[in-house]
């Protein structure tokens, strides 16, 4: 699967269900949460899952929908079906699979499920809205200017929607990323201005609100020295806070601008514990056939580690993100600690499943209670 450059028209929601339903003036937020994806011949699409996070629309191409070997059905972009999310498709279990170049419409179904609760609301007050529309409006601007508010709300808008179609973003709800807002305390920056020096301990998550920044990687760390542009909506910082690591780029204003921070502790509430989770015993008894890491150093490894766990560390699933199956479920075991977090971290916002085995998992499983030397 390769993500595309595709403009997100607002019109597409008019092909799909309940897509189609959505007022025009609420389908720009919902779009804020979707993204675009295509997928390479034979590549699985989707497979049935009991976590629904994410609805897929088959914008354009053939795929295959497959509840066995010899139970399958070809569909194209243009069936009936299709006005469906492709997850109706597999509600019994199945796998629906790409047998052309396809294109999809990604949805995170938690954003979707809101704006639907929040239309039947506003529908069942409309009567009271249009009689009173004047009034309300003429209130809410003068609320944002008594609060300080609504001085620069499109400026406001851009930022935001670009964050929202973060990597990060995709994985967080609509009340935890209402909460990251919540937690940023504004700080005022200036052209020249380091905000992050290298080889420093990291204190704060940073999103950039307005202007432009430069980050200069350390010569030897994982990006070689590079250099990357960071725009409205881009965040920083977060990989130092959740493996406790020390900063390995400095992070220089390139022009004057506006920051969100936050500090580790509000970090760590609402981000890193969004996404780097444990499943239950029973959860993790249920996961078809999931891949289980070591992501210490191969020596490490090789002085013991749980019984069919195979070795990849943290530094190499950085590198290699790409490579992995999307359509596996993976489980990080805890000797790695800190490290094994990072790389759940990591591959979550890789579109990756992912999760941490802590030890108090590991301990209520009989067969991963022994290590083994190699």
């Amino acid at each position: 699967m390769t993500d595309i450059a595709l403009t997100i028209n607002k019109e597409i929601c008019d092909r799909f269900l309940p897509l189609s339903t959505i007022p025009n003036h609420m389908r720009d937020e919902l779009l804020q949460h979707a993204m675009t994806a295509s997928f390479d011949v034979y590549s699985n699409i989707i497979k049935h899952s009991g976590k629904k996070v994410l609805y897929h629309y088959l914008i354009d191409g053939y795929a295959d929908v497959r509840h066995s070997f010899d139970k399958r059905t070809n569909i194209s972009s243009s069936d009936p079906k299709c006005v469906y999310p492709l997850e109706e498709l597999i509600k019994d279990g199945g796998v629906v699979r790409a047998i052309t170049p396809c294109k999809v419409l990604i949805i995170n179904r938690s954003y979707l499920d809101e704006i639907l609760v929040r239309m039947e609301s506003t529908s069942n007050s409309a009567t009271i809205l249009m009689e009173d529309e004047s009034l309300i409006k003429t209130s809410q601007i003068n609320d944002r200017n008594t609060n300080g508010e609504g001085i620069d709300d499109n400026y406001k808008a851009d930022w935001m929607s670009l964050f929202y179609r973060s990597p990060l973003a995709m994985n967080l709800s609509p009340a935890q990323t209402q909460q990251v807002f919540a937690k940023l305390e504004n700080v005022e920056v200036f052209s020249g201005e380091t905000v992050i020096q290298c080889h420093t301990k990291g204190n704060f998550f940073y999103i950039l609100k307005e202007g432009y920044a430069e980050v200069v990687s350390e010569r030897f760390g994982p990006f070689k020295g590079r250099s990357f542009e960071l725009e409205p909506g881009d965040y920083f910082g977060d990989e130092a806070l959740v493996a406790h690591t020390i900063r390995n780029a400095n992070v220089v204003m390139s022009t004057d601008g506006v920051l969100g921070r936050m500090s580790q502790s509000d970090f760590q509430k609402t981000i890193k514990n969004a996404l780097v989770t444990t499943p239950t015993t029973d959860e993790l008894e249920a996961f078809h056939n999931p891949i289980f890491c070591d992501v210490r150093l191969p020596l490490e490894y090789k002085m013991g580690h749980l019984p069919h766990s195979i070795n990849i560390p943290v530094g190499k699933i950085r590198k290699n993100l790409d490579s992995f199956d999307k359509n596996l479920i993976y489980v990080i075991t805890p000797e790695g600690e800190l490290r094994s977090e990072l790389a759940v971290y990591l591959m979550r916002q890789s579109g990756i499943e992912a999760y941490y085995m802590n030890e108090e998992l590991q301990s209520a499983l009989p067969s991963l209670q022994n290590k083994i030397a190699s």
